[in-house]
Formats: C-alpha cells, structure tokens, sequence
C-alpha cells in the first residue's frame, strides 16, 4: 500500500494537484493507493481516500505503508523518515495557489540528497518517480534505515529556524 498525504490544510489552500495526479496514474499502479486529500474539491475515482483522521490513525497508515507520498511538510518527511519509510515529496507550490510562501521549495532543495527521499518539482514526473521507487523496493536497493537521515533533517531546521529568527531581529 502506497499512502499519500497532503498534511493538515487550510480550506482555501489545498493540494488539488497532487491528488489529481494520483488519482490519475493509480489505475496504471498494481498497488492499491490510500490518500488523506484534505479540503479539495475533486473526489477521486481511483484510490481509497479520506479527508482528514486523527493523529494515532494517520500514523498506522505511515506503518503499513510501503512508501509514504506528500507534500513537503516537515512533519510528513519527519514521520516516513521516523518509520523507515521512503518518501516521494512533492512541495506545495505559491504559484497554484498551493501555500502561502514557497518554503516547501526551499526545505525539498534542502532534502534532495538524502537518502530515502525523493523529490518531484514536476508532478508530471511524479508516475516515473513512483515506479523508480518501487523498483529500488523490489531489488532491496533502498534499504529502510534511515534514522542518520532523520537525525540531519532535524539539525537542518533547527538551523533554519534559527537562520530565519536572526533574519528577522536584523
């Protein structure tokens, strides 16, 4: 099982192109596809979805996911990288109306070469991401221990909160 979240969202700022795409290429998958869409509009036709779940919930599906789809959220990465879980970001975008800044952008840049995280800026690669993924899953090239991993995300944004908090008392 896939599971793909677009975290906790504000109604008005939703990730409608993610869960699009997803519902689109997941009749070409042979894994079935959970996803938490948040606000958005479009019901999807072709996976199992939800709105929103509470937190102890949310986490069984992170568990018994084979790999974990979302926004660029410092808590969706946090958790995949929590449970071994690899992970397909796909950063909300300020341009569609996604977020309010382009954070996410900047906090992908920043996630690019870890190991276990993948990052999708063009979701029209986000089907070629996804079968790379459960290829590297299949060979057992893609080992899931990424606790190092973890460790380094959370040094990074305690820098970056710092480095922002400085920014501002300027």
């Amino acid at each position: 099982m896939i599971f793909v979240t677009v975290g906790v969202s504000i109604e008005g700022v939703d990730f409608e192109r993610l869960i699009n795409k997803i519902d689109e290429i997941a009749k070409e998958l042979d894994e079935e596809i959970v996803a938490q869409i948040g606000h958005i509009k479009h019901r999807p036709n072709n996976i199992k979805w939800f709105r929103f779940m509470n937190f102890q919930d949310i986490i069984k599906y992170f568990k018994c996911a084979s790999f974990i789809i979302g926004h660029c959220g410092t808590g969706t990465v946090l958790n995949a990288l929590k449970f071994n879980k690899p992970i397909i970001v796909v950063p909300r975008k300020m341009q569609f109306n996604e977020h309010f800044d382009d954070h996410q952008l900047e906090l992908a840049d920043r996630l690019k070469d870890m190991r276990g995280v993948f990052v999708v800026n063009d979701i029209e690669e986000l089907k070629e991401t996804i079968l790379k993924v459960k290829e590297l899953l299949r060979k057992g090239e893609l080992e899931p221990s990424f606790s190092q991993e973890r460790d380094n995300l959370l040094r990074f944004l305690k820098d970056y909160v710092r480095d922002c908090r400085i920014q501002l008392e300027k």
